[in-house]
């Protein structure tokens, strides 16, 4: 009877164990930093820079949980999140600033352009107090700018 029950407590903890054990991300990382060139009808042409950080630890499968922040050419850093499906990006941002708050929310579709640079146009909408904001950016991934270790010169 002891070991009946020892068995079957063995089981029932191995089978909640399975069954809260989450697939590992296996999606592309779209992490880096993107130069953006955009539109809207209340600020016209402009320039910025996006952020996307993958958040691995919430991520699963095919879906991709970023970190993103976005950088105006008059230094205002808003943050947000991001949520990638394949290759699928939903964008959401507070643009929260001393007098007012605003959210924009966005959906692209990324891809590797001819120079095999992840580049996507995100489409999106800004609330505001009346009908609100709708644009549009290009943004394409910069170089990734690694440092190359320096090299000791053998002692003899």
């Amino acid at each position: 009877m002891k070991r009946t029950i020892i068995a079957s407590l063995l089981l029932t903890v191995s089978s909640i164990h399975i069954a809260e054990a989450k697939p590992n991300f296996v999606g592309a990382n779209y992490s880096g930093t993107y130069t953006c060139k955009g539109n809207n009808n209340k600020v016209g042409s402009y320039q910025v820079q996006a952020k996307l950080m993958l958040n691995r630890a919430a991520s699963r499968g095919n879906i991709g949980i970023y970190d993103f922040h976005v950088e105006t050419e008059n230094s205002f850093v808003y943050k947000g999140k991001a949520v990638a499906n394949l290759n699928k990006v939903a964008f959401t941002l507070s643009m929260t600033e001393l007098s007012s708050s605003e959210f924009s929310t966005g959906i692209a579709t990324i891809q590797k352009n001819k120079a095999g640079k992840y580049a996507y146009t995100n489409h999106y909408y800004e609330i505001d107090s009346n009908i609100g904001t709708y644009g549009k950016e290009y943004c394409v991934a910069q170089a990734n700018t690694k440092t190359k270790k320096s090299v000791k010169p053998a002692t003899t």
